[in-house]
């Protein structure tokens, strides 16, 4: 009898469960609906003039450019896919003994960057697709140890990345870093 009963109210109250609605997610708001279920192009010409300002700010006189191109896809459940494809190159000192760092960025890398507010806070990256292999000629002759580099440039989950986005335009900033990176929406 005790084993009926048992039976009878545990359908009655699995029965019950049917009967609770799950609320459909919060629809995004500020930077997260801004920013989310988009693809996002590096702007590099933006790159370049930060990391001579950089470099100035260390006391070196130097002309960069960046060629090549970086993608941020940054999907609705905050799944994140960097695909990289860009060349750095630093040239500073006088005519004939000028020096020439080439920081070569290729691959791509990915993790999940859940927003708060106006911070993503990235978990689970995996940068191991990410290569960055860095020369340097001094006067035209290979030289090692490089004897400067640029800040690093690649997103990471050492950090959370400060945020601003207006529609078009994306922004990130690596806490503790000086780099601010402009996107631009693709």
């Amino acid at each position: 009898m005790a084993g009926v009963a048992v039976t009878l109210l545990a359908g009655v109250g699995l029965a019950g469960c049917s009967l609770v609605e799950v609320a459909p997610p919060a629809p995004l708001s500020g930077i997260a609906a801004c920013t989310l279920g988009n693809t996002w192009n590096l702007d590099t010409g933006n790159l370049a003039e930060v990391l001579t300002a950089e470099l100035a700010s260390r006391g070196i006189t130097a002309v960069v450019g960046v060629d090549g191109n970086q993608t941020l896809d940054w999907d609705l459940d905050s799944k994140i896919v960097l695909t990289t494809d860009y060349t750095v190159t630093t040239t500073s000192g006088a005519e004939g003994a000028q020096t020439v760092i080439t920081s070569k960025h290729s691959g791509t890398s990915k993790g999940i960057a859940y927003i708060n507010a106006e911070v993503a806070i990235p978990r689970d990256w995996d940068g191991t697709g990410l290569s960055v292999t860095t020369k340097a000629t001094v006067s035209g002759v290979d030289t090692d140890p490089v004897p400067y580099d640029n800040v690093a440039t690649d997103i990471d989950d050492s950090v959370g990345v400060e945020l601003t986005c207006d529609g078009n335009t994306l922004t990130t900033h690596q806490r503790g870093s000086d780099v601010i990176l402009t996107w631009t929406k693709k």
